[in-house]
């Protein structure tokens, strides 16, 4: 699509050189004598036409022909977006019920050396350093009976299956940074709350900025097809005359110029027409294979009756972005309190609870039989109390984070004095923009009536011969230029309205409702 455009601008350029040349160099050709036959510039004019046509019509032929409020409702439904933004929420609800859950009872099973299984011990004892009788004292003992033993190294081995679990019940009855964390945590939960809705009015406000430009881009697009046709009408009168000498070469190929300016501003409106409509529906998240033409005309959208002093104070008290960073700076204060009081004491209610289950034989002498020493064992054990840890100096690690959290607040304060004042300004512009955009409309259309008629009483003046055919291109020129400025004119006031819903912090009409739809949509089905 925009290669065809691209063809039709490069070879519109070499027509204009052409017909240049032929300004320079001599008469016009001799196919332009017979009236009945179209001249080669009606005939590249009349190709390029039907291509950008064709263009026009492709777009159609996808397209699906829709309104403004169904433009917003599948926007509002389907743009991906607004899935990001809300998973934002869904992170943070769950961080806040994380940092909840921090009151609960907390259970531990765990084990001792081993949980399930078996250990072999052999113990070797070998009293070395004991005193060890003489030759002369084993010959002669002082009680022939009973002589004293030599000391002697000792052996032995234990085999058990063991069973050790072990049971750990604490509860923190008393933590003091644990609600500053809550409160943290539930700030923040806020702040992405209101960075939502700041995601579906910014998407609101760019599927409005952009139907607007396809319908203003559209009637472009009509008003130069139509004073197009005026223009091929003139060239056919003035080649009609050229070819009995009524008029000047001269004449002729400035009725040309204006002609192939014209194109070109069609080709450029039929080029941010395939463009727009592409953003459209990348806005609306439709298929790819699937575009949205809008299915009204352009004219003035709604109205705005508030003054301007009660939006500027809707708007301060409203904006997200305002209160994003308000909340944002609660968040890091909690989070400041939270560091500092983890130098405060934890108490605990500690209970535990274990066993210890034995399976074998132990001590027995390594060279011996264990055949008639295994046994069980069975050893139960449990307690119950309060004890606590205090971390009395760390560092001055959690005081630091203290001081970043709190410089990390005074940040988000200061971001919104500047988000107020942003606030202020973006009210203010598109008030000024309605009302001058209200009366511009006015004025254009009385500009197009006259131009209209400007152009018409030229054209009849030069076919009478009072006139020459500049105040003909001049009086078309003015045409084309009240054209454009009575679209732009509309689209200005249209986006003027959009942004002052959007910047006062003020819903469309419905829009609300479409919105808490998406979100109970997506909580009952989180994936995108």
């Amino acid at each position: 699509m925009f290669s065809v455009i691209a063809s039709a601008m490069t070879f519109l350029c070499l027509v204009v050189s052409a017909e240049a040349d032929e300004l320079v160099t001599g008469p016009l050709d001799s196919d332009q004598n017979n009236p009945d036959q179209k001249s080669d510039s009606e005939n590249i004019i009349d190709n390029l036409v039907k291509e950008l046509a064709q263009i026009r019509d492709q777009i159609e032929t996808k397209g699906v022909k829709v309104s403004l409020n169904e433009v917003l409702v599948q926007g509002i439904a389907n743009n991906p977006e607004l899935v990001a933004a809300f998973s934002q929420i869904q992170q943070q609800e769950w961080a806040l019920i994380g940092a909840q859950r921090e009151w609960y009872p907390k259970l531990d099973l765990s084990s001792g050396t081993t949980s399930i299984g078996y250990n072999w011990r052999t113990d070797v004892t070998d009293p070395y350093a004991a005193p060890r009788q003489t030759l002369t004292e084993r010959g002669n003992p002082a009680d022939p009976a009973n002589p004293p033993p030599s000391p002697a190294k000792t052996s032995y081995k234990s085999n058990n299956f063991i069973i050790y679990p072990y049971l750990t019940v604490t509860w923190s009855f008393l933590d003091p940074s644990r609600q500053p964390t809550i409160n943290s945590e539930a700030a923040t939960l806020q702040q992405q709350k209101y960075l939502f809705a700041q995601s579906a009015r910014g998407l609101i406000l760019n599927l409005q900025k952009a139907y607007y430009q396809l319908q203003s881009s559209k009637q472009n697009i009509d008003s130069s097809r139509k004073i197009l046709e005026i223009n091929l009408r003139q060239l056919k009168i003035m080649e009609a005359r050229g070819s009995i000498g009524m008029v000047t070469v001269y004449d002729i190929e400035q009725t040309k110029a204006q002609l192939f300016t014209q194109l070109s501003q069609l080709i450029n409106y039929t080029n941010d027409y395939t463009e727009q409509t592409a953003e459209l529906a990348r806005l609306m998240a439709l298929p790819k294979d699937s575009l949205a033409v809008p299915i009204e005309s352009a004219a003035p959208q709604g109205n705005w009756s508030q003054p301007l002093s009660e939006t500027l104070n809707f708007a301060v008290k409203h904006r997200e972005e305002i209160l994003s960073n308000l909340t944002a700076a609660e968040s890091e204060k909690w989070s400041a309190v939270a560091s500092l009081r983890k130098y405060l004491p934890v108490f605990k209610l500690t209970g535990t609870g274990s066993l210890y289950k034995t399976n074998g034989y132990s001590n027995v002498p390594v060279n011996q039989d264990p055949e008639f020493n295994y046994q069980t064992n069975r050893t139960w054990n449990a307690s119950a109390g309060i004890n606590f840890n205090w971390s009395i100096f760390d560092g001055g690690i959690n005081a630091a984070n203290a001081q970043s959290s709190l410089a990390s607040s005074r940040r988000y304060l200061a971001n919104v004095a500047k988000s107020e004042d942003q606030v202020i300004k973006e009210v203010r512009s598109s008030y000024g923009q309605m009302l001058t955009a209200k009366v511009g409309i006015d004025s254009a259309r009385q500009a197009l009536k006259s131009a209209q008629i400007a152009q018409t009483a030229a054209r009849t003046r030069f076919e009478v011969g009072v006139g020459d055919i500049t105040s003909v291109v001049q009086a078309i020129t003015q045409l084309s230029t009240a054209a454009a400025e009575f679209s732009s004119q509309i689209l200005n006031y249209n986006n003027a309205i959009a942004e002052l819903y959007r910047y006062s912090a003020t819903w469309p009409t419905s829009m609300k409702r479409e919105i808490d739809t998406r979100i109970k949509s997506l909580r009952a089905n989180p994936e995108p």
